[in-house]
């Protein structure tokens, strides 16, 4: 995990507008990141179905909760917010499958591939 955070823990002594929120941010997004595939490849030791039943009410507390302090309000104030069921249902299968392919690649292979495949994915979005 130190070589990860390394490159960005050096990459600013040449940047002219330095801020250390940014780089602090940057950091802890990268430790979160490798902690969460660790954790991952440790739970792998199940089935990828049995892994995505720990982890979804994680990820339901950690997204819903926010959202529901967070952007909701403005939601309701800024907009006519109503409730799709079909837009929600299918954007929940997409998740439910998103997650279901990261918890077979990482089983099939190795925390490290799935990183590597996340690089591969943000230049292919960059491109």
């Amino acid at each position: 995990m130190l070589k990860a955070l390394m490159p960005v823990a050096v990459y600013p002594i040449g940047e002219a507008r330095f801020d250390i929120k940014g780089v602090t941010l940057q950091l802890g997004a990268i430790a979160f990141e490798a902690t969460r595939l660790v954790l991952i490849q440790i739970l792998l030791n199940l089935n990828p179905i049995h892994t995505l039943y720990y982890v979804a009410p994680c990820y339901l507390v950690f997204l819903f909760m926010p959202w529901m302090i967070v952007e909701f309000p403005l939601l309701k104030q800024t907009s006519s917010f109503h409730f799709d069921y079909f837009i929600f249902g299918t954007n929940l299968l997409c998740a439910f499958a998103l997650n279901l392919a990261v918890f077979l690649i990482v089983g099939k292979t190795s925390a490290l591939t799935m990183n590597v495949a996340g690089v591969v994915k943000d230049w292919i979005l960059i491109a």
